[in-house]
């Protein structure tokens, strides 16, 4: 069974209410979010059933795979959410791999870099190494 995430309960909440208030609201279901669960939930798979990380195939496979996940599980995912009653625009459900998300992120990121928001630079980050990726802030939790 599905478990919302705090945001997407908060999302959903807000949604809501903004609609009780008589104001018109576009609320678009995905069934991965930003790819990160996602990719947690296909190197698992890669690991446990091949002994191997993403870092074993090329791009292009692993992105097939994470296709081959979202084609076996994206339905199941907007099945829960209809059975929560996620009040979406089922008519534009999205998907992070999709040629339309994947342009627009490519093109916030050339923009924001052009107008200096993001930069390259050797700095200190919170690293993640079950993704070997770069955190943010808000994503770690400090247990000392």
């Amino acid at each position: 069974m599905l478990v919302l995430s705090g945001v997407c309960r908060c999302q959903f909440c807000c949604i809501v209410r903004h609609r009780m208030n008589g104001k018109v609201t576009l609320f678009v279901p995905g069934c991965d979010h930003a790819g990160i669960a996602t990719q947690n939930a296909v190197e698992k798979k890669l690991a446990r059933e091949e002994n191997k990380t993403r870092h074993d195939l090329k791009r292009d496979e692993f992105v097939r795979r994470v296709w081959d996940w979202k084609n076996q599980k994206g339905d199941r995912i907007y099945h829960q959410l209809r059975k929560v009653g996620g009040s979406y625009d089922w008519d534009r459900t999205t998907f992070t791999m999709d040629e339309k998300s994947v342009k627009a992120v490519s093109e916030a990121f050339i923009r924001m870099h052009e107008k200096g928001v993001i930069y390259r630079a050797n700095r200190l980050v919170n690293w993640s190494c079950t993704f070997n990726s770069a955190v943010s802030d808000i994503e770690v939790y400090c247990t000392v």
